[in-house]
């Protein structure tokens, strides 16, 4: 449930921050690229929010509705940001595939990948690797055996024998088993190494950029936000995908489904290896909405950073929010699940860690505006960015009169702005007005 919300609240913020993208600059062909590209990412981040809903056979009929969400916007949306990296040259500048960059494709792509995407789409679903043909509720009384309500499709010997091995209730819950269709799997887990590809193409041009500080003409640069932006979901999927397909399979025995997952949670005969497996899936599936999280943040700061002043500033304090809690709500969970293993009590180390960590609330928001600080660098002091306003606000009618030029020397002055920086200053935000 924590984790179905969390992600719901992640695909929303992946699509507030798509919207903050398309109404900085609607005209420009990167923004609308980057917005539909996190639209894609948030719904990718979101696979569990039908979990959180309602989800019990009593609103079967809401279920009905948003398995639409869940598997058929869910894979559109895995496919369509499959063909948006591939796009990734035609708006950055990349080594080995400069020679796609400025395309006349470019103004096109925010609207014919999603049309492709889902055309890709519609003619996969039909066939039978791709095709969740049957589903069954699994419903539960503490006490009582386990027993099954089909969903759609036909009854399966798999969907007996998940009801079997739950055996007798342990508590109250419902949940569902389904066809597990390889090809959908190969899609889910494709995406970070389609992510790993655009890295290692991504990365000769950040380290001729930013570590050689070799000299590059032109614009379309890969800027750094946007291969950190990489990198963090990179190692965010690879550690989903370690776990989900190396880690756990090897702990099972064998290829692992959600049909497992339910034994692992509700079984009557749970051993330390079954509460092991829970746990290693549960972090796995946390690690997802956190990568596309991360990925959203810099993304929109590679593309508003030259364009909306101040945005670094914004990022960073929404970053130490939501570092804050994430961090925290990931202890809390980690700590709760100890607990219950070792004394039964979950809730009280819950609650024990919290504490802690609300008294060490500073220190670790130090730790976290440091990491905040190297990965979201500041581009304007506090003083240069009210001397930017003041000169935005003078530049309104595109004249600077005598006397709004002696007002902003002497704001320099007080700042203690040099006058070279004033100079570059204002030759940055003149250049934007220019593009505009």
């Amino acid at each position: 449930m924590i984790i179905s919300w969390a992600s719901t609240l992640i695909m929303l913020w992946c699509v507030g921050l798509a919207l903050l993208l398309w109404r900085a600059n609607s005209k420009s062909s990167e923004n609308r690229f980057m917005a539909v590209l996190l639209v894609c990412e948030g719904i990718k981040a979101s696979f569990l929010l039908s979990t959180g809903i309602l989800y019990m056979q009593r609103y079967e009929w809401l279920q009905d509705i948003l398995w639409i969400y869940t598997i058929d916007v869910f894979f559109a949306a895995h496919i369509t940001a499959i063909i948006l990296y591939f796009c990734l040259p035609m708006f950055y500048k990349v080594n080995r595939l400069s020679f796609l960059y400025g395309s006349k494709l470019k103004p096109h792509v925010w609207y014919l990948a999603p049309a492709l995407g889902i055309s890709v789409y519609l003619l996969l679903k039909g066939l039978p690797e791709f095709y969740v043909s049957d589903a069954a509720w699994i419903i539960c009384t503490e006490g009582s055996p386990a027993r099954y309500e089909m969903w759609f499709g036909t009854y399966q010997p798999w969907i007996g024998d998940a009801v079997a091995s739950i055996g007798m209730c342990t508590a109250d819950f419902e949940t569902t088993v389904t066809t597990q269709p390889p090809g959908l799997w190969a899609i889910a887990l494709g995406s970070p190494l389609v992510s790993l590809v655009a890295l290692f193409f991504l990365r000769p041009t950040y380290k001729s950029q930013y570590v050689k500080k070799e000299k590059i003409d032109g614009t379309g640069l890969a800027s750094r936000s946007l291969y950190i932006g990489f990198l963090g979901k990179v190692i965010g999927l690879l550690i989903w995908f370690a776990l989900i397909a190396v880690i756990v399979p090897l702990l099972h025995g064998g290829q692992v489904t959600f049909t497992d997952e339910a034994i692992w949670r509700y079984g009557a005969e749970q051993t330390a290896l079954d509460r092991l497996k829970f746990f290693l899936w549960t972090i796995s599936l946390m690690c997802t909405p956190a990568a596309i999280a991360f990925e959203a943040l810099m993304f929109v700061h590679a593309s508003l950073n030259d364009s909306v002043y101040g945005i670094d500033q914004n990022l960073r304090k929404t970053f130490r929010a939501a570092m804050f809690t994430g961090l925290g709500a990931f202890l809390f969970i980690i700590s709760t699940e100890a607990m219950e293993q070792v004394l039964g009590q979950g809730l009280l180390g819950g609650v024990m860690i919290g504490v802690l960590f609300l008294g060490l609330r500073s220190p670790v928001l130090r730790i976290i505006d440091g990491v905040s600080g190297r990965l979201i660098p500041a581009n304007y002091t506090p003083e240069e960015t009210a001397y930017l306003e003041a000169y935005k606000t003078a530049m309104e009618d595109l004249i600077i009169t005598v006397e709004e030029r002696r007002l902003l020397e002497t704001l320099a002055k007080t700042y203690a702005l040099e006058p070279d920086r004033v100079q570059e200053i204002e030759q940055e935000f003149d250049a934007m007005l220019e593009e505009e």
